[in-house]
């Protein structure tokens, strides 16, 4: 009887402790999830997956808002009103151009750029860009450099965009290189057709 009442009162003082453990975590409801949270491989997933969403959702916003001041700047140009554009504004309309067609845009740094203004980027392609707002003529120098560009920024292709007109020479490096040269009409039909497509949405 006397081993019977031991075994009992371990029984109820172990009972004790679990109560006093309960109501100590119990205190603490925010750090045990937390805890649970840790140690739950599903859970720690879904959390990723919020955070990843959250981080697309804040990258889109930007985007949208870039692309509303790039409309309220440019979406009603036309290309004779380019030749009022400082060189960094130029860049800025062609990156937000490029933007309608599609295009992943990154604007380089203003000095030490390697020869690329811009780097767009679709359908896993790499395109650098030199971009010359001149009312004169560009040349040479500039095909160089878009390919210097090319080669620094591991893209695929070189483009250089001008509001200006090209030499013969440019044209004839242009052809031998591979790179494409885009000029004024080029670029008023891209104008063109960003205007076409917001009349029609």
């Amino acid at each position: 009887m006397k081993h019977l009442m031991t075994d009992f009162g371990l029984f109820i003082l172990l009972l004790a402790l679990i109560w006093l453990a309960w109501k100590a975590l119990g205190k603490r409801p925010a750090q045990s999830k937390q805890a649970a949270l840790e140690e739950n491989p599903q859970a720690r997933h879904l959390k990723s997956a919020l955070e990843f969403v959250q981080a697309q959702h804040r990258t889109l916003r930007k985007q949208q808002r870039e692309q509303n001041a790039w409309q309220q700047a440019y979406g009603h140009a036309n290309a004779s009103g380019l030749d009022q554009l400082s060189g960094e504004e130029f860049e800025e309309f062609l990156a937000g151009l490029f933007r309608t067609q599609g295009y992943v845009v990154e604007l380089t740094a203003l000095t030490g750029d390697y020869g690329a203004d811009l780097i767009l980027s679709k359908d896993g392609q790499r395109i650098c860009v030199q971009a010359k707002r001149y009312a004169g003529s560009v040349g040479v120098a500039a095909v160089q450099e878009a390919l210097s560009g090319k080669a620094y920024y591991q893209c695929n292709a070189a483009w250089v965009i001008t509001t200006g007109i090209f030499t013969v020479n440019a044209h004839e490096l242009a052809a031998k290189s591979g790179v494409r040269m885009i000029g004024r009409s080029a670029i008023g039909n891209l104008m063109a057709q960003y205007a076409a497509k917001t009349n029609n949405s």
